[in-house]
């Protein structure tokens, strides 16, 4: 299905010149102290300026393909990751009625009109100077190649993958998301910044996140954070995350991470920097983000600071009890 209409809804008029204006904003001197652009997709905002800040990038694209459409034209498809796929929904469904802006190397190359939101994480990218698309194609293929070779930079060459030809190479690459290879590489390089965990018997921590849970149920009981940590509940919980950290692994699987900003930042804040003062705001991580991807995104981030805190405390300890053996 195609989500974009490239002709009927705008005409063709029309479409060049908004291409010729925003081209225009892209190239001309004042745009000199703007920031590169990385190549992706763009908004186009009601005042017919282009968005600063990509909604995803080439990186973003797994299944980058060359086609032709039914009129004979050459048109790309492709799909977003998975794992940003919530935020281009969500992007598309604001964008019911307007238009996405396409850049590559600064320089506007697609305009499609958004009919419907994209939940299945597809895009076409079309031209009405179709017959440049095979040569951008390749281009694109490349940078989202690139971007994986990057993060493998540096490991052993598996002697099957590199007998392949460039081609069968890229095929393969084009199928790999990512974000999951770069969070696998995370894991294999920095395992300091991972929690490894086994919890036995939760019972005495579900019981005390239910009684929280039914404390912050109560309507109208404050507005203020403050007045919600000194109620008996928050203190049980909090107290009991104090004196086993390692559960600090469940509450991050908890009903506080399910809705972050505002009073729950808060909490989690308070609960995890009475434990490691040094430990960052989540709330600084996620305050900015503005859909569900990224904000799962800044989280990860987040907990990695949070888990090398944990991870340092108890090789501290493991070394404390070393040299009482020794």
């Amino acid at each position: 299905m195609n989500h974009f209409n490239h002709e009927s809804i705008m005409d063709t008029r029309n479409t060049i010149l908004l291409s010729l204006v925003l081209l225009c904003m892209l190239i001309s001197p004042a745009s000199s102290q703007t920031p590169h652009r990385e190549n992706g997709w763009y908004r186009i905002e009601k005042s017919d300026t282009l968005s600063t800040m990509p909604i995803v990038t080439v990186k973003d694209f797994v299944g980058l393909q060359l086609e032709k459409d039914m009129k004979g034209a050459y048109v790309i498809t492709g799909r977003i990751s998975k794992h940003k796929r919530h935020k281009w929904a969500t992007e598309t469904g604001r964008a019911i009625g307007r238009q996405f802006a396409f850049v590559l190397n600064d320089s506007i190359i697609s305009t499609p009109h958004v009919i419907t939101q994209i939940d299945d994480g597809s895009f076409m990218i079309s031209s009405l100077f179709d017959k440049a698309l095979p040569a951008i194609f390749p281009k694109l293929v490349k940078e989202k190649s690139d971007s994986i070779d990057a993060i493998f930079s540096g490991w052993e060459k598996d002697s099957l993958y590199y007998i392949w030809t460039p081609a069968q190479q890229d095929s393969l690459k084009m199928t790999m998301d990512y974000w999951e290879a770069k969070a696998w590489i995370d894991l294999s390089t920095r395992p300091e910044e991972h929690l490894w965990y086994s919890i036995q018997d939760s019972t005495e921590y579900k019981k005390r996140e239910e009684a929280l849970i039914k404390e912050l149920e109560q309507p109208n009981f404050s507005s203020h954070a403050s007045d919600y940590m000194k109620s008996q509940a928050y203190q049980d919980f909090k107290q009991y995350i104090n004196n086993h950290p390692e559960y600090i692994a469940l509450l991050c699987q908890g009903f506080l991470f399910k809705d972050i900003k505002g009073l729950h930042g808060y909490l989690i804040d308070d609960i995890i920097q009475s434990r490691y003062p040094s430990a960052p705001s989540i709330r600084t991580y996620v305050d900015k983000t503005t859909n569900v991807d990224d904000e799962k995104f800044a989280v990860y981030q987040w907990q990695r600071k949070v888990w090398l805190l944990m991870n340092e405390e108890k090789e501290t300890f493991l070394n404390q009890i070393d040299k009482v053996w020794k």
